[in-house]
């Protein structure tokens, strides 16, 4: 942290929260998948992890309420199994990092949310 604090000055909220170091995951947190899609096995997503103030070497461990591919990459794919899923339905999975460094480590998480949406009908063609 390349912070320098003078005593007696008064320092604003958001530069203490700026100098902070700060882990935070993106990827696809949301997704819309069909039924049949969902049927045929997992729906996989793809997740990173975004640093600031943190120096490295990073260590990274990743959790979630699926199938993590690389738990310790600070990118990784996640398949989730919707046993059953149905059209309509709404379906939401956490998913965790932690993320250490020499001297901090940070745990944060978001949820997943994927929707289940109906097959497509089959496209009728008129005969004439």
């Amino acid at each position: 942290m390349n912070t320098t604090f003078v005593q007696g000055q008064p320092q604003s909220p958001l530069a203490i929260q700026a100098a902070l170091p700060r882990v935070v995951i993106t990827g696809d947190l949301r997704l819309s998948v069909t039924e049949s899609e969902a049927a045929h096995g997992p729906i996989t997503g793809h997740y990173s992890i975004e640093t600031r103030q943190m120096q490295e070497p990073l260590q990274v461990y990743w959790g979630a309420e699926g199938q993590v591919c690389n738990r310790q990459a600070r990118v990784t794919d996640i398949a989730f199994e919707m046993p059953q899923a149905q059209a309509g339905q709404s379906w939401i999975y956490p998913v965790q990092a932690q993320v250490t460094d020499r001297r901090t480590s940070i745990v944060t998480g978001v949820f997943v949310q994927i929707l289940v949406t109906a097959d497509p009908l089959p496209q009728v063609s008129a005969s004439a």
